[in-house]
C-alpha cells in the first residue's frame, strides 16, 4: 500500500483538505500504478519552524513499492514522482519550493503487511 505522509503547518480549511488529498490520492495511484482504493495518505498540521521562519513549510514521506531495472530507471522515476508532487503542493498551497521536504523511501514486499482474505 503506497502511503504519503504530509505534516505542514499551512491552515486548511476542512473542504480544501478533503479537496487536497483526493487530488493527491487520484495522482499517487496514477504515478505508482496501484489501484485507488490502495492509497492512503495523511496530513497533520504542526507548528514548524525552519531558516528562523514560521513561513509556510511543508514535509512529506512517500512510502511505495516498486521494482526498478536499473539505478537510473529509478533516477527518473523518482525525478518525475517529486516533480509532479511538488506541482501537486504549489496547486493547494502558496509555498516557496525552498520550503518543501519530501522524502521517498521504497520499501520491500517482504517489508510490507498486506491484508488479504483467506478463503476457507
Amino acid at each position: 500500500m503506497p502511503i504519503c505522509q504530509i505534516k505542514t503547518n499551512y491552515k486548511f480549511d476542512n473542504d480544501k483538505k478533503s479537496e487536497f488529498l483526493s487530488h493527491l490520492n487520484r495522482e499517487l495511484a496514477d504515478i505508482l500504478d496501484k489501484p485507488l482504493p490502495a492509497v492512503m495518505s495523511m496530513i497533520s498540521e504542526e507548528y514548524m519552524y525552519m531558516n528562523n521562519s514560521d513561513d509556510t513549510v511543508l514535509f512529506a514521506e512517500f512510502r511505495y513499492l516498486r521494482d526498478f531495472s536499473s539505478a537510473e530507471e529509478k533516477r527518473t522515476f523518482l525525478k518525475k514522482f517529486s516533480d509532479k508532487a511538488l506541482e501537486i503542493f504549489q496547486s493547494f498551497i502558496e509555498i516557496d519550493p525552498h520550503r518543501i521536504y519530501m522524502q521517498f523511501t521504497e520499501m520491500t514486499r517482504e517489508g510490507a503487511w498486506k491484508y488479504t482474505e483467506q478463503e476457507n
